[in-house]
């Protein structure tokens, strides 16, 4: 545990000194599970990667400038009740302030902090969202107020100590966060406990030489590279240029680690999976990536796809009056309402949808009186074993069961004479959907399926940086590999020099 020395209050504060400590623990930021996280720190290297984020890159030792945190006329008492209105309930939280005794609304707290220590309000909402989420809640629970920026907790310290509920309650957190930064940039100096610039430290085993105060601020009062890496990623989200160049493969389902919620990453936009239905028809057998919420938030602010609305073989009927079938990433057009009632379909499945709703789907074939089976379906040899996915009269063989698993997850196996089958016209192998992992059972090369390709994993910290978990790679065979041509390998600059450390 770290301890830091008494400051005293500037002469504005009232006189049991409340927002001033005699110590200040520091608080430890949630281990973030996933270390997708990390990875948003970081630049991707490879072109062919999907890019699904902007220009801004994290600087372990320059994370804010001198003069950017100092910035205590950034934003206006309007704009900051703006901003939270927009975000969320925290404006219309009501406190005391302890420095003045008034009783003032959220946004008036944080102005007024700003003003009297000279602290960027923009930071003071950052940290207030790094630490609680209490801007993005539209409803913020009493125990994000209570706790609102950290201030007081540390390592292994209670909630119930004498020091902690000196500073509990969202007045108190807002005044002692920002108050702490103006008096760090006047000790600094003086004080060898706190961590200064040109000094190099170990942080999280990624050794860091902040290259100004305002940077050695931020690890002295957060000495954990994930919590400033969170704090950056806040900052940018809102008040900068977007999110890092953080780039999944396509094909891959992201998770938001708080919420739940799905996308999928699909030529370089973030596609929101409408509900359940829709990820268990199309995805069931992809494993999602767990993100942090708030970088999960900032790639679907900075890069929306159109939501993944509809299920896996979905009839609609678009604004033209064309009436399509949805089978996977391509949507088939039935050509006329009579072969729609010969196949069998039912009208009152049709869903209204939009041509702009379809765009992301591919041309399929058409569906024609021809049209043999318009869904597909899985047959098994009887006499052989072998598999094959059979749709207009052509059978697809598979090469392996783990495709079962993966692409055709729950779907029922028919049953086939070796004649019938040889009757049908032979098609292309299935091979694996995007956003899989696989290998082959004797070498330990690792890849991830995307665009049809498989693009090499070539490193353990590669392969935890993109949030992968080595229990959701398929062991396969090598012929089924060789049915995906070699992609770009995966590329990552990391941030911590050991990101299994984060992932624990």
């Amino acid at each position: 545990m770290r301890v830091l020395k008494e400051y005293h209050a500037p002469s504005s504060a009232s006189s049991d000194g409340v927002f001033i400590p005699p110590l200040l623990y520091f608080r430890r930021m949630r281990i973030i599970r996933i270390v997708v996280i990390a990875a948003a720190a970081t630049s991707l290297l490879a072109a062919s990667l999907t890019s699904v984020a902007l220009a801004a890159t994290f600087n372990p030792e320059h994370i804010l400038d001198d003069v950017t945190l100092r910035r205590y006329d950034a934003m206006s008492y309007a704009e900051i009740r703006d901003f939270l209105d927009k975000k969320g309930g925290l404006a219309n939280v009501r406190d005391i302030d302890p420095v003045d005794g008034k009783r003032k609304n959220g946004a008036q707290i944080v102005a007024d902090a700003a003003v009297r220590y000279h602290v960027n309000p923009q930071y003071i909402l950052a940290l207030i969202q790094k630490e609680s989420s209490a801007v993005e809640t539209n409803v913020p629970a009493k125990k994000q107020l209570e706790w609102a920026t950290g201030y007081a907790l540390c390592d292994g310290c209670a909630r119930a100590s004498a020091l902690a509920q000196k500073y509990r309650g969202f007045a108190r957190q807002v005044d002692a966060g920002a108050g702490w930064i103006d008096w760090f940039f006047q000790h600094s100096a003086i004080d060898a406990s706190l961590r200064r610039p040109g000094i190099t430290y170990s942080v999280n085993d990624t050794f860091v030489t902040p290259d100004n105060l305002a940077t050695a601020a931020l690890y002295s009062y957060t000495p954990h590279m994930h919590g400033n890496l969170l704090l950056w990623t806040i900052w940018n989200r809102w008040f900068g240029d977007g999110n890092s160049e953080m780039q999944f493969p396509d094909g891959t389902l992201a998770r938001d680690a708080k919420t739940g919620a799905i996308a999928l990453v699909q030529a370089g936009k973030f596609r929101q999976v409408a509900n359940p239905a829709v990820l268990a028809s199309r995805f069931s057998g992809i494993v999602p990536v767990d993100i942090d919420h708030d970088v999960f938030t900032g790639f679907v602010q900075q890069s929306p796809g159109r939501p993944v609305r509809f299920a896996d073989f979905s009839l609609v009927r678009t604004e033209d009056g064309a009436i399509y079938l949805l089978a996977g990433n391509a949507k088939r057009h039935i050509v006329s309402m009579e072969v729609f009632a010969k196949i069998g379909f039912n009208p009152e499945e049709v869903r209204p949808a939009t041509v702009a709703d379809l765009a992301d789907y591919a041309d399929g074939d058409p569906i024609t009186a021809a049209t043999e089976s318009a869904t597909g379906e899985l047959l098994q040899d009887e006499e052989t074993g072998g598999i094959y996915y059979v749709a207009d009269g052509t059978k697809h063989p598979l090469y392996d069961k783990a495709l079962l698993a993966v692409n055709f997850y729950n779907e029922p196996i028919g049953r086939a004479s070796t004649a019938t089958l040889s009757a049908m016209a032979d098609g292309d192998p299935i091979r694996f959907d995007d956003g899989v992992l696989v290998k082959a059972p004797s070498d330990p090369a690792v890849y991830v399926i995307s665009g049809g390709k498989k693009r090499p994993i070539p490193s353990e910290d590669v392969f935890l940086s993109f949030g992968y978990r080595w229990s959701n790679v398929i062991v396969t065979s090598q012929k089924m590999l060789d049915l995906h041509p070699i992609g770009d390998p995966l590329s990552v600059v990391t941030v911590p020099q050991r990101l299994q450390a984060l992932a624990k």
